[in-house]
């Protein structure tokens, strides 16, 4: 048997956030995210003949329903091939970050933060909510102001617990959810005192992950097909952003295009973002 099976998934996030300030060099945030996932399949499968025996000597026609071998049946009708469909969809709270940065340096030229995420496994994960895996993230935020800007270089390395999304979700059975190294390197021009052009390049390193590859399944009549193995190795996924910050009094509007720059992992082409701050 064969299967040819198309997934199709979208997911729509709307996060809020809140960060206060406890001393001039340190603040906390708080986000919450609230995530609506889709998901749709279709998965065409077809039962090959490679060894098909008509054992029945009185099967005259030899039609699917006298041969002794496997067939689909339809309502009633005997077949080779069976389209199957499934589709559902889950609303709720994903994964709430709590955040701790604190400012190390700052000067004329240069401005560099230290600080750490703690991720709480809020989101239902088996909706496709959340991770369902407790996360830590250290990373270090450098800043070098220019007349036309500032360029900026984050990295931090995410360790993850556990989760059934790593392991077996039907039995329930957790597995080590891969770690991951992350870099953004990017630039804010100002356009003019109220209008920020930012361009950036993000970078991930995923640790150790199980990943899908081609492979080639050979029938014992010499028959080949398409296949797939699971392989376990780290690979690296980078996207691109581009978007304008504008500023109205106390209110900063971003408009943010994400965009695939390569082939690994499960990424969208192009993401919209679209972000509204207030301070005060």
């Amino acid at each position: 048997e064969t299967a040819l099976t198309s997934i199709d998934a979208d997911v729509t996030q709307f996060a809020t956030f809140v960060t206060y300030g406890l001393t001039n060099r340190l603040d906390v945030s708080f986000a919450v995210p609230i995530v609506d996932a889709e998901l749709d399949l279709v998965s065409v499968a077809n039962i090959e003949r490679i060894g098909t025996v008509n054992l029945n000597p009185d099967c005259d026609p030899p039609t699917p329903d006298c041969l002794l071998v496997h067939f689909y049946d339809d309502d009633g009708n005997p077949g080779d091939t069976r389209i199957f469909r499934s589709s559902g969809s889950a609303s709720g709270i994903g994964d709430m970050i709590i955040r701790m940065k604190g400012t190390a340096v700052k000067t004329d030229s240069v401005g560099i933060a230290l600080g750490i995420d703690l991720r709480l496994p809020t989101g239902e994960e088996e909706d496709l909510l959340g991770t369902g895996a407790l996360g830590l993230k250290p990373f270090v935020a450098m800043s070098f102001p220019h007349a036309k800007g500032a360029t900026h270089l984050n990295f931090g390395y995410q360790w993850n617990d556990d989760s059934v999304l790593a392991g077996d979700v039907v039995r329930g059975i957790k597995g080590d959810l891969p770690d991951q190294a992350t870099l953004a390197v990017g630039v804010d021009l100002g356009l003019s005192e109220k209008v920020t052009l930012a361009l950036d390049f993000l970078g991930q390193s995923v640790i150790d992950s199980p990943q899908l590859v081609r492979s080639t399944f050979s029938a014992a009549d010499g028959s080949t097909f398409d296949d797939i193995d699971f392989v376990e190795e780290t690979f690296f996924t980078s996207r691109g952003s581009i978007g304008l910050k504008v500023k109205a009094g106390p209110v900063l509007l971003s408009f943010n295009g994400l965009f695939n720059l390569g082939d690994h992992g499960l990424t969208d082409d192009f993401t919209p973002l679209i972000g509204l701050e207030y301070a005060f």
